[in-house]
């Protein structure tokens, strides 16, 4: 099903009669006003993220195929899967950047503004969507997105470091061209 286009057409289906919401798949949705959010903790915050990725990721896996599928095709379709699963969610906006071989998640309209949350949702949409183990880290943020790099677990490590030591997101960028693993 690679090359085929997200399409949202009975991805979320509302039963009124009986006070349900679930995803095209059967599975039961709940939902609640952003605001809850900001009363949790980072690991709470973490712990959801990762819940709701997964989720999300498992449908685009299911949708093109499987984790295989998912790494066969091309950059444009899963992130277009990606995003829109991500939008239904209600979480965010999501497009990709390529910076050499670094991969750089790009948040827009976000409803929860944690880092905590989005990496862990990010990582594991990915993660689960394409079968194998991948890790986000933020990197930087303005007044309109926020952006993440998307690698490997060293890979990840390195940017936090940089990001720690107070590095832009230019010098980042360019220290990770070409470099990353």
């Amino acid at each position: 099903m690679a090359g085929v286009s997200f399409d949202p057409k009975g991805a979320v289906r509302f039963d009124l009669r009986n006070g349900a919401a679930s995803d095209a798949r059967g599975e039961r949705l709940v939902l609640v006003p952003s605001t809850v959010f900001q009363e949790l903790s980072e690991s709470s915050l973490t712990a959801l993220g990762t819940s709701i990725g997964r989720a999300c990721g498992a449908r685009v896996a299911n949708r093109l195929g499987g984790g295989e599928a998912v790494l066969g095709a091309s950059l444009d379709d899963v992130v277009s899967h990606l995003a829109g699963e991500l939008a239904l969610a209600g979480v965010c906006s999501l497009e990709v950047e390529r910076w050499g071989r670094a991969m750089l998640a790009v948040v827009k309209n976000e409803a929860v503004a944690a880092d905590a949350f989005l990496c862990a949702l990010l990582a594991s949409a990915i993660s689960e969507a394409a079968g194998r183990s991948v890790f986000a880290t933020f990197i930087g943020r303005d007044a309109l997105l926020s952006r993440f790099f998307i690698g490997s677990h060293k890979a990840a490590q390195r940017v936090r470091g940089l990001v720690a030591e107070g590095r832009s997101y230019g010098d980042i960028v360019a220290m990770l061209q070409g470099s990353t693993s």
